[in-house]
């Protein structure tokens, strides 16, 4: 893995496909990770990225391999503890780190076109990315707003965008206390990679949609994969160590206030410039993704601040494993 420093102190480590070699043009897709997957889940598109014409570049955010952990005091700064003002000020300022970053892809590499990703958990920190617009220098901001295309939400958790559950109420292994903690996070694992065939999708009626698949309609990612190949793609101490108190219930006013500031403020989305603001989905993922892609929706009529939604049909939480070409071909239609 490559690395660049942010700060004296903070550097993420990276991978990065190259340049495709028989195209001068080309559009790089920088992907922010999620929960326990971290960069190696992407390991399918970074094979293909240059055959199928694309760069692809994908940091692990701090708590993975190779990248700065958090200090104790930002990790506390996390907690239940502190005000709702305070973990705010503590999640954007992780925000201004990866713009940081990204700012430093686009010298370091020449990069002229970016999509910018933030996939699941990463969807939240790209939110935290988006506001953060606003904080840091004229030149980051302005390698940002001359190179990034679009910025694209994939597959957004309600949970991550301070989003209620349905009044049919909600179901995720990680909060059910009738297990243990083991076994919820084998649990959560195994309800992320299913397919879930939600019927009737353009009615978004929540009574339609799927919370648990106990007999899976097709197999779900990473069956017969290895445990040690399945280690080449997560972490198990990040969520420990700070990313599963992003789930807690403490953080919901945080991540509603990042969900506003982010896609709806007028003066974030004027920072950025005409940017399009794109939310993208596998229709066959998790109740919860399908749930903030209608509340989402109905946000932006209100707000009048445009959002588009894009779809792949088919497509389950972890396309990019299942389905790499379509991704990148989804994710090109975005720029």
């Amino acid at each position: 893995m490559l690395k660049t420093k942010v700060t004296n102190d903070i550097e993420f480590a990276y991978h990065d496909s190259g340049p495709p070699s028989y195209k001068s043009e080309y559009d790089t897709m920088l992907i922010i990770h999620g929960l326990t997957y971290h960069s190696g889940t992407f390991a399918p598109m970074l094979e293909q990225a240059n055959s199928l014409g694309h760069r692809i570049i994908l940091p692990n955010r701090r708590l993975y391999p190779g990248s700065t952990p958090y200090t104790k005091e930002e990790a506390d700064a996390f907690g239940p503890a502190h005000s709702t003002e305070d973990i705010t000020e503590a999640y954007l300022k992780q925000g201004e780190y990866l713009l940081l970053f990204v700012s430093n892809m686009i010298e370091e590499h020449n990069l002229r076109s970016i999509i910018l990703v933030g996939w699941s958990l990463g969807s939240g920190f790209l939110s935290t990315m988006t506001a953060s617009i606003t904080s840091v220098s004229d030149q980051v901001r302005t390698n940002l707003r001359k190179t990034v295309k679009s910025l694209v939400w994939w597959d957004p958790p309600s949970v991550i965008h301070g989003i209620a559950d349905p009044p049919t109420g909600g179901w995720n292994p990680l909060y059910d206390e009738s297990i243990t903690l083991e076994e919820r996070k084998q649990a959560f694992a195994q309800w992320a990679a299913q397919y879930y065939p939600h019927k009737d999708l353009d009615k978004k009626d929540c009574h339609n949609l799927l919370y648990k698949m106990p007999t899976p309609v097709k197999p779900a990612t990473f069956t017969g994969m290895s445990f040690e190949e399945l280690l080449t793609k997560v972490d198990l101490t990040a969520g420990e160590n700070g990313d599963y108190r992003i789930l807690a219930k403490h953080f919901q006013p945080v991540t509603g206030i990042v969900r506003e500031l982010s896609l709806f403020n007028s003066n974030i989305r004027s920072a950025w410039g005409k940017v399009p603001f794109i939310v993208l989905y596998g229709e066959e993922s998790m109740y919860n993704i399908i749930w903030a892609v209608w509340k989402l929706e109905e946000e932006s009529a209100k707000s009048g601040l445009p959002l588009k939604f894009k779809s792949m049909p088919g497509a389950n939480h972890f396309t990019m494993h299942d389905y790499p070409k379509l991704v990148f071909d989804t994710l090109q239609a975005c720029c």
